[in-house]
């Protein structure tokens, strides 16, 4: 039985694409590129080979409609994309064409990504540039890309920016940890953000931080308080001295203090 096109009709709530019937029924929806392409009109009379094609052209329409519209809200890589469209059940013919389509005309572009996404993290977090290209990993960026850009996001970090976070975590410990304590609180909060023990080590360097008396006195008297319920005498002393070294205060100042309290 031959199979002619009966009629086609604009769709009611989308007017780019059609409705195709075949011998009086319904065959298919189309977008009007597959309308276009294969010219197709009343009466025409269709091969099960041309049906075929024009169901797989549609379906590649279909998934670049669905890979544009995804990509209008924001810069997105390769994985993203073929992630959204399997989501969505898209077929991986059409998901293989559709991703083509979106290199050649620039919708997909992983130097203009990296690029895009360096610059928000540099102006808009404190990450550095080991967080930076792991997301970029994550995200299926090649390695040769990776690599280029996080070279070029280190030789972004400024001082200022290091001096902002380690600015930061003392103001919060210097009341309440010695001063080595804060020194490693610095160092794993730099490494935690992403930047290289290189960076960690010279923001030490860079950072001057006194024996503070109240954070001291603090500590003292909370672990005097502590110990005293199951310790007494040189046994008490002994372990509150081992446990404020512990918490990074130096053992000649924590004598000192304890004289000056009587428990010496």
């Amino acid at each position: 039985m031959e199979k002619k096109i009966t009629k086609i009709e604009v769709q009611k709530n989308n007017k780019e694409r059609f409705n195709l019937y075949i011998n009086g029924e319904f065959f298919a929806g189309i977008d009007a590129a597959t309308y276009v392409h294969f010219n197709l009109k009343k009466d025409l009379i269709l091969t099960d080979e041309m049906l075929i094609k024009i169901g797989e052209y549609d379906g590649y329409r279909v998934a670049i409609n669905k890979a544009i519209q995804y990509l209008s809200y924001k810069k997105r890589t390769e994985k993203e994309v073929r992630d959204y469209l399997t989501k969505l059940e898209v077929n991986p013919q059409a998901t293989d064409k559709a991703i083509e389509y979106c290199k050649v005309n620039g919708y997909i572009n992983h130097e203009d990504y990296c690029i895009s996404f360096m610059n928000t993290m540099i102006n808009t977090t404190d990450k550095g540039p080991v967080i930076f290209a792991q997301k970029l990993k994550e995200l299926g960026i090649e390695q040769n890309l990776i690599d280029k850009y996080s070279y070029q996001f280190e030789t972004e970090v400024t001082k200022e920016r290091i001096d902002k976070i380690t600015a930061k975590i003392t103001r919060k410990y210097e009341k309440k940890q010695s001063a080595r304590m804060i020194q490693q609180k610095i160092m794993q909060t730099l490494i935690q953000k992403g930047y290289n023990l290189d960076i960690a080590n010279d923001a030490l360097k860079n950072v001057k931080i006194d024996t503070n008396e109240d954070a001291l006195q603090k500590n003292l008297e909370k672990e005097v308080n502590r110990l005293a319920r199951k310790h007494e005498g040189f046994e008490l002393k002994q372990k509150v001295i081992q446990s404020m070294m512990r918490k990074g205060f130096e053992y000649d100042i924590i004598i000192e203090r304890l004289k000056d309290s009587g428990l010496e």
